[in-house]
């Protein structure tokens, strides 16, 4: 379980999983920057996606997205919620993150700022919120 090859079979899983958001978000034709992006404009900690436009999953507002292509256990998503996604919170208000292999059901009630999910939303549990044409 902890050996190089396996932390390159996490790594890859990882980008894999990442790419898979990135191309669900495209299809529903949600505007997002990339984490490569949120760099450039000179953010250190970054999510995965911070969205252009908040929009409402499953009845929460989200404004960043972070994948995780793990089993979120309370041993892996403790740390993580303090070390980085509080963090997003505070920089860019509530977001989610997609533990695309499950979750623990009692972590989805610790944070009413970070909702937690196994897949991305169907299109019927995605409200997009749009920007109105100026005047």
């Amino acid at each position: 379980m902890y050996s190089p090859q396996s932390d390159i079979v996490r790594h890859v899983h990882g980008i894999e999983y990442e790419a898979l958001l990135c191309e669900k978000l495209r299809n529903y034709g949600i505007p997002f920057f990339s984490e490569d992006a949120l760099r450039e404009q000179g953010f250190y900690k970054t999510p995965d996606v911070k969205l252009q436009v908040p929009v409402l999953l499953c009845g929460r507002m989200v404004n960043w997205i972070d994948s995780k292509a793990t089993f979120g256990s309370r041993r892996t998503h403790m740390p993580q919620r303090d070390a980085q996604y509080l963090k997003y919170v505070n920089r860019f208000g509530p977001g989610a993150v997609i533990y695309w292999f499950g979750f623990v059901e009692d972590l989805a009630d610790l944070d009413p700022d970070i909702l937690l999910l196994e897949r991305f939303p169907s299109s019927e549990e995605i409200l997009q919120l749009r920007r109105l044409p100026a005047l």
